[in-house]
């Protein structure tokens, strides 16, 4: 706290506030990244990578968590959804070298920061 008050003390203060305040702006409005540091526009994909985690019990059974999009999907936004997840799944098995693939299981959580979770078994 500055008990002296003068105008280039108060300036220096300001200054401080308007870059922090600057910086942290500029960081929430950068484009995001996928899990493979891709960049990534949500308005074409609906969905982009952003976990993978590997089963504790089952060898070659990974969970693909996704950020979404959010809003009412439509028909044409869950085509996209589709599309996106089979290229990340394409990517994944040629990453790690597998042939095969079986989505085990599929869901959404939440609303406000929407996740789809997929559930998959390579071979």
């Amino acid at each position: 706290m500055i008990i002296k008050s003068g105008y280039h003390q108060v300036y220096q203060i300001q200054k401080k506030y308007f870059l922090i305040i600057f910086f942290s702006f500029y960081i929430s409005c950068t484009a995001p990244f996928d899990y493979f540091g891709n960049n990534v526009d949500i308005q074409k994909d609906r969905i982009f990578l952003n976990l993978i985690r590997e089963d504790k019990n089952e060898k070659d059974k990974y969970i693909l968590i996704f950020v979404e999009q959010r809003g009412n999907p439509t028909k044409n936004s869950n085509r996209k959804k589709k599309k996106t997840l089979n290229r990340y799944i394409d990517l994944i098995m040629s990453y790690y070298g597998y042939t095969e693939n079986i989505i085990l299981e599929e869901k959404t959580r939440g609303f406000i920061e929407p996740r789809y979770y997929v559930t998959v078994q390579f071979n």
